[in-house]
Parts: C-alpha cells; sequence; structure tokens
C-alpha cells in the first residue's frame, strides 16, 4: 500500500490545519540609552524589568548604547523608560 501526498489544499482534514500555529504580531516596544558605565548594569536593568516581557537587551561596548526590546502592550512605555533613567549609568532614554 502507497501513501500519496494531498494533491490540493481542500484535499487536507481539517484537523491537520489546525495544528499548524500561526504566529502572531504582537507590538514591540524599544528602549534605546547611551551609557556610562556598564559593571552591574546589566543586572540592575534585570531587576528593573522583572514584570515585562523583555526579548532582547544588548549593549554595544563601543557606542555606549543600550537597547532593550520589550514585547506586548498595555504597559506605561514611559514608566518603563523613567525606572531605566533612574540605573546609574544610564543617560538619555528613549522609546519608540
Amino acid at each position: 500500500m502507497s501513501v500519496t501526498a494531498p494533491s490540493r489544499a481542500a484535499d487536507v482534514p481539517r484537523h491537520a490545519l489546525a495544528a499548524v500555529e500561526v504566529p502572531v504580531e504582537r507590538p514591540m516596544t524599544v528602549f534605546t540609552a547611551q551609557v556610562v558605565e556598564t559593571r552591574g548594569l546589566l543586572a540592575r536593568i534585570a531587576v528593573l524589568l522583572n514584570p515585562y516581557d523583555v526579548r532582547t537587551i544588548t549593549l554595544c561596548l563601543e557606542r555606549c548604547e543600550l537597547r532593550i526590546v520589550v514585547e506586548g502592550n498595555g504597559f506605561d512605555a514611559g514608566r518603563v523608560a523613567a525606572r531605566l533613567d533612574k540605573v546609574i549609568g544610564v543617560l538619555d532614554v528613549t522609546y519608540s
């Protein structure tokens, strides 16, 4: 007995299509800041951003730039920026 693949999308059973997960687009907020001090910086930021859905934190030592991406909506981006601005060594926090 041989098994052949369906020739059309209509030939695929509905239960097979239900198993395919479609990625959901969620808004992302990107925070960027200039930094002047790096020792212990990421640890302090991790504590401050604990309740948020942080996807990436990057620190470029050449440009002295910190970049944080938070996924989702329903949070106050201004409040997150204010938290970051209070970290010693973090300057000029912006977000988009």
